[in-house]
């Protein structure tokens, strides 16, 4: 670290306008190289992401500093609602504030949209993005879990699901997650897998799945609000995992369910270990 020797009084923070996006890649790029799931991003990558989730690049605020770019922020309204898709400041300039002044600029871009409150993802163990949001005065509103398990044979796992369509899930999708900043985006992903995925929809819920090599995975399952506790979401798990080890998958990866005891409970049934928590996080700002 050697965030405490850089004068950043010239920082200059605006957004990205002409600036080339491979900069900002490039930039994302040492972000992330470091972080808790390193990720490599790419211009194609970014912008089907900032797509994916109703956003534009436009609308992505930059801190520029000496002519290049050394953090970022990705903010994206939604009517009375905004959500933060990125934010990372490069190693070197970590702890000279430069993603608080990110967060601020987000916030008052995101409040001059109309925005009311603005909603975010945290990974747990990222500590310092964490304790930066509750400084900022983020709360937290849901945790979500990532599990692995392994797949096996079952038998009774209810009424059987039939192929859906993928226009039956989306509707599906919407009502299950109307509540959800973080899930409701992730629409296009949604039809993004549909091209990919095997998609099985009951009376109340749906599941995708698919296998790649000897790995299986769960991106979506949902139950819609009416019907859950009735054990429809340990069906279709149960199903899924079923039908994953007829596909010759042998560990399974079920990605950002709720963390409630339903849930959990349904994890230790199939004995799945969780591998990741994240916390959506909320502040007003009205």
């Amino acid at each position: 670290m050697i965030a405490r020797d850089i004068k950043v009084d010239n920082l200059e923070i605006s957004h990205l306008d002409k600036r080339p996006l491979e900069d900002l890649v490039d930039a994302q790029n040492k972000i992330f190289a470091d972080y808790i799931i390193p990720l490599k991003s790419s211009v194609q990558f970014f912008q089907d992401f900032t797509r994916s989730v109703g956003g534009n690049i436009e609308d992505v605020i930059v801190a520029v500093h000496n002519g290049a770019i050394v953090g970022y922020v990705n903010p994206i309204v939604d009517d009375k609602e905004a959500w933060i898709g990125g934010l990372g400041v490069i190693p070197e300039y970590r702890g000279s504030g430069i993603g608080k002044r990110l967060m601020r600029a987000a916030e008052e871009d995101v409040r001059e949209r109309g925005a009311e409150e603005i909603l975010l993802e945290v990974i747990d163990g990222n500590t310092p993005a964490l304790n930066l949001y509750h400084n900022l005065g983020y709360t937290e509103r849901r945790t979500y879990l990532s599990a692995e398990g392994q797949s096996a044979r079952f038998a009774g796992f209810g009424p059987a699901p039939e192929r859906g369509r993928l226009e039956d899930v989306e509707e599906s999708h919407r009502l299950i997650y109307t509540d959800n900043c973080w899930q409701r985006r992730k629409s296009a992903a949604l039809a993004e897998s549909g091209r990919t995925c095997e998609t099985y929809a009951v009376d109340g819920g749906f599941v995708m799945l698919r296998r790649a090599g000897t790995t299986g995975f769960i991106p979506f399952i949902g139950v819609l609000p009416d019907m859950r506790r009735r054990g429809v979401g340990t069906s279709l798990a149960k199903f899924a995992i079923n039908r994953l080890w007829e596909l010759g998958a042998f560990k399974i990866a079920i990605y950002n369910v709720n963390d409630d005891m339903a849930t959990r409970r349904m994890l230790d049934k199939f004995d799945f270990a969780v591998t990741l928590k994240q916390f959506e996080m909320k502040k007003s700002i009205r």
